[in-house]
């Protein structure tokens, strides 16, 4: 656990509660204004980080810092396109469901049949 850097107490873990935000507050790089604001809130506008903050419990000192090497918070856009690539994946994945539904559902008569007409094929060499 982290010591504070103004009386050396012990650091513990929390973080700011906003009600409208669902207790999350980012840091955005560069000069506040309304327009980068909004964009970065619809995902179209500079990169953003989730800020984490420690606090000492003798002094109440707080801490707030981003972690550099986290992954950044996803963006409307990056959730679209992976919504969209989802989207690709299921209709593969019913596809193949479908095809499997008919062998199981099939009469064992007529796969049999398929196969012999297979054997009697003349082999291409």
């Amino acid at each position: 656990m982290a010591q504070c850097p103004k009386c050396n107490g012990q650091m513990t873990p929390g973080y700011v509660y906003s009600p409208d935000t669902g207790g999350r507050v980012k840091w955005i790089d560069g000069e506040r204004s309304l327009w980068r604001t909004l964009a970065t809130g619809l995902g179209m506008g500079p990169p953003s980080s989730e800020v984490s903050s420690h606090r000492c419990s003798a002094c109440g000192f707080i801490e707030f810092f981003t972690d550099t090497g986290a992954k950044p918070v996803k963006t409307l856009s990056s959730v679209e396109a992976e919504a969209s690539e989802l989207r690709e994946l299921m209709k593969v994945l019913q596809d193949r469901v479908g095809v499997l539904e008919t062998i199981a559902t099939d009469p064992a008569e007529r796969t049999a049949r398929e196969i012999e007409a297979l054997r009697d094929t003349p082999d291409s060499k």
